[in-house]
């Protein structure tokens, strides 16, 4: 069953792992042979199980992926190739729920799981194992469950990956960081050029935008949604225009619900200082509202959002906005044009853009999940 689990597990990475190149008739011709394989492999070493089903029913879950994606195994062999019997494979599934009924999305309080975007089983890596739950789909709740499947079936590595979290009616687009201290990281909000206009109103901030392979902001609704599955940590890496990087660790870290989105954030740790300013109740950001242009939730006499260029939990005032207008000339840093990119306490210059960040989120259990993991394979 184990050979079953990395076989399936590898080819979806493959699949869902955003590359930047389209998928070529040769890589469509392997998956069905993986598929095939799986079968052959699966009857030859008898893995039928009275829970999971027949050997054609667990890999027949792996074939309703491929048809999903428009890959149809019965059309894409060679003329010297046996065509594979989709729909004779198809009649030994036990039909799940349709995508509909699945993603019908539901309101924050309700308890029902949706995390299941495709018709299949889920595959609960980072949770007790359940019987009826065994197999899942390919869309995991964070990053960090993409980082416990490639942990199965060997390389681990950073890229843009599909995941939907609890209570999200589609899979989302992020970039997995599984590098930065150990790995696991949703990132949700990543700037190094320029290239995308941060200066938006609260409708962009809530739904998100950008490119998951480029600069973007996550969303504070799915911000919102994933941090309400779990306890969740905070990582801010940050980088000036010397090449100096520095971090902000903040050991819980979430987003609440609704219009305010209000930041709940503690335990900071790290190189580049406090830049929440946990410790100063007056200039804080902790417990502060969202505002952007035309939002104004702060709790300044004016509009900080105005002031400062860019969405963030403004206070009464801030040391910090990683939001605010991307400037690429650092001699021009002054109280003219803004604050920029900004976190103070990383070089305690009131003006000065940062050439780059990246925010990003992961359970504060992962470190012991890993560990277990790691342990249980030897």
């Amino acid at each position: 069953m184990l050979f079953l689990r990395v076989l399936v597990v590898v080819t979806v990475l493959q699949w869902s792992v955003v590359t930047g190149e389209g998928l070529t008739d040769q890589f469509t011709l392997s998956l069905c042979r993986v598929w095939e394989e799986c079968i052959e492999t699966a009857t030859e070493n008898n893995l039928g199980h009275s829970e999971l089903g027949t050997p054609e029913a667990i890999c027949g879950d792996f074939l309703d992926m491929l048809k999903k994606h428009g890959v149809d195994c019965g059309t894409s062999h060679g003329p010297e190739e046996e065509k594979a019997g989709v729909e004779q494979v198809l009649s030994y599934l036990d039909p799940l729920p349709s995508n509909e009924e699945q993603q019908e999305e539901l309101a924050p309080g309700d308890e029902e799981e949706t995390n299941r975007g495709v018709q299949g089983h889920k595959l609960p890596l980072n949770r007790p194992v359940n019987t009826d739950d065994v197999w899942r789909t390919t869309y995991f709740d964070d990053c960090s469950e993409w980082y416990t499947a490639q942990a199965i079936s060997g390389p681990i590595s950073s890229g843009v990956f599909s995941i939907k979290p609890a209570h999200v009616a589609h899979p989302i687009s992020v970039y997995c960081d599984q590098t930065t201290d150990g790995g696991g990281w949703t990132v949700i909000q990543r700037r190094f050029d320029g290239s995308l206009e941060f200066f938006r109103q609260i409708g962009a901030y809530q739904n998100g935008f950008g490119d998951s392979s480029g600069e973007y902001w996550l969303g504070l609704e799915t911000i919102y949604r994933i941090t309400a599955q779990n306890t969740y940590e905070l990582y801010i890496e940050l980088e000036d225009w010397s090449g100096n990087v520095k971090f902000a660790r903040y050991s819980s870290f979430s987003v609440g619900p609704g219009d305010d989105h209000t930041l709940s954030v503690g335990g900071y740790s790290g190189t580049a200082g406090d830049g929440f300013y946990l410790s100063h109740s007056s200039h804080t950001n902790n417990g502060m509202k969202f505002s952007t242009r035309w939002h104004d939730q702060d709790t300044s006499s004016g509009s900080m959002a105005e002031l400062y260029g860019g969405g963030w939990w403004y206070g009464s005032w801030s040391h910090s906005d990683l939001n605010g207008p991307y400037f690429r000339d650092t001699d021009g840093f002054n109280n003219n044009n803004g604050r920029g990119v900004f976190w103070y306490p990383f070089n305690n210059k009131e003006y000065y853009s940062l050439k780059k960040t990246k925010m990003m989120i992961r359970p504060t259990d992962f470190s012991t999940r890993v560990a277990n993991m790691r342990q249980g394979k030897e």
